[in-house]
């Protein structure tokens, strides 16, 4: 996850559970907070009164609601990891300097509009 966003950051943004980014966050009365699913599904296997994974306390919440303060943070951090991700120089075709934005199904490659219109992948099936 290079980008500006510092790591710590980035960090505080993930759920604890599946280890990406938050989706649909909920904070438990402990102060940890989960995707709203991973969270679900982890209490569903759990065979005891419903806990937090991280600290192990005991939740009396029922009613979760998504945290919109996480959410609106996660995407803001999401959208900074694309435009760093589309910035770099691997998303550029060096022969034509514009961006690869065409997926070329057979060679399982990024190309430029360019690229995927010569004899090498015209015939290919392309995906934007």
């Amino acid at each position: 996850m290079a980008s500006d966003i510092p790591a710590a950051f980035q960090k505080e943004l993930t759920c604890l559970v599946c280890l990406n980014y938050l989706l649909d966050p909920v904070t438990l009365g402990c102060g940890h907070s989960f995707c709203w699913c991973c969270l679900c599904v982890f209490w569903d296997q759990a065979e005891e009164p419903a806990r937090c994974p991280v600290c192990r306390q005991q939740s009396e919440q029922t009613n979760l609601k998504t945290n919109l303060l996480l959410k609106n943070l996660v995407s803001i951090a999401r959208n900074a990891n694309l435009f760093q991700f589309l910035k770099s120089e691997e998303q550029w075709c060096g022969t034509h300097k514009e961006i690869k934005e065409i997926f070329c199904d057979a060679d399982k490659s990024l190309l430029c509009l360019l690229c995927s219109q010569t004899d090498e992948h015209g015939d290919h099936r392309h995906l934007p």
